[in-house]
């Protein structure tokens, strides 16, 4: 049973190993280079930190930033096209075909005959993007460390171990997919939808409230960032967390009792923010601005100080250190929903499918 099965899954397998080798040609090939640029952009941060007068800094990487993307992209879809193309028609296709009861007459039961499929494949695609996340958390680690933004919505579903839950999960989905559905183009399409609905659904509205976040009180100084209109709403001071590596949920000015700062009190309390002297801008509309030097920004000073007195600062985050707890969770559900699918795998051969 395992040999046949090695057979049937050999073309995948070698198709899934050339292009293993040929990402890792290219990665290696690029990676030093762009170590080199991210170890020049370090260093030009921290001369511009030690410098009164430091405008900001950029990196150029060109192509470089459009493999990234591709990669990135390439790393989101893998698991579900592994979920399409290797698990909805692992047992669809021998349905469709009738060739498992060929299998089944022969001494090999239908729980041995399911294992055997989902423990070779299903490790083959955990195996294949586990490979591929360690090649890409590797080359992109100099971008990674400069930005400090682990936590993105596509970083972090690119990086590291959670790359192998959803190898596991989309597996799983394509295998019960095409087991239930009994035709392999409609689990195919069935198992991409519902896999990148999965993904979106836990990506933005779950994964938030797997660990409760924490709290900072802090000074209204540390968290105001400039003066503005929010899509042409009324102006009033915006917030800001300087947390690196952290993940910040909100950054929000309130009283002693938790009301927020509204605009009638900065109107009232900041009416040199309202009418800058001439030759000083006003608030800019639809995003929040760093007001510039000279009345306007001595303006800016005097209203933080003078609210400070009433008002501070809280910040909601997850602290970077929860960053692999974070990790370990998401993948545990993703793992723990792939076995819940085996299960109905296993349930579905031995008593419905004939």
């Amino acid at each position: 049973m395992i040999r046949l099965s090695l057979r049937q899954f050999r073309a995948q397998a070698w198709v899934a190993i050339g292009l293993l080798l040929l990402t890792a040609a290219l990665l290696a090939s690029t990676g030093p280079h762009l170590a080199h640029l991210y170890g020049a952009y370090a260093k030009a941060q921290a001369a511009c930190a030690a410098s009164s007068d430091c405008g900001d800094v950029n990196i150029s990487i060109g192509k470089l930033d459009e493999l990234l993307k591709l990669i990135g992209t390439a790393l989101v879809a893998v698991p579900g096209l592994i979920g399409a193309f290797w698990g909805a028609p692992l047992i669809s296709r021998e349905l469709e075909h009738g060739t498992h009861r060929l299998a089944w007459t022969q001494s090999v039961s239908r729980t041995r005959w399911l294992a055997v499929k989902l423990a070779l494949v299903g490790a083959a695609s955990v195996a294949a993007t586990g490979l591929l996340s360690l090649m890409v958390t590797w080359w992109s680690s100099p971008m990674d460390h400069a930005d400090m933004n682990r936590f993105g919505a596509g970083l972090f579903g690119e990086r590291n171990l959670t790359p192998l839950g959803y190898a596991a999960f989309g597996f799983a989905l394509g295998v019960t997919a095409g087991l239930l559905i009994r035709r392999t183009l409609p689990a195919m399409a069935t198992t991409l939808a519902v896999f990148l609905g999965g993904r979106l659904t836990f990506t933005y509205f779950v994964r938030q409230h797997l660990l409760a976040p924490a709290h900072l009180t802090t000074p209204l100084g540390s968290v105001v960032q400039g003066f503005g209109q929010d899509n042409n709403g009324p102006p009033n001071l915006f917030a800001g967390a300087n947390l690196p590596g952290a993940w910040v949920y909100s950054t929000r000015i309130v009283d002693g009792s938790g009301r927020g700062l509204t605009s009638q009190v900065v109107a009232s309390s900041c009416p040199a923010l309202l009418n800058p002297p001439p030759g000083n801008p006003g608030p800019s509309a639809g995003r929040a601005v760093a007001v510039p030097d000279g009345d306007a920004r001595d303006a800016l000073q005097a209203c933080v100080t003078k609210l400070s007195s009433a008002y501070h600062g809280v910040v909601t985050y997850q602290p970077s250190s929860r960053y692999w707890i974070l990790q370990w969770y998401e993948t545990g559900i993703f793992v723990a929903a792939a076995a819940g699918l085996a299960a109905v795998c296993f349930y579905v051969i031995r008593h419905r499918a004939g």
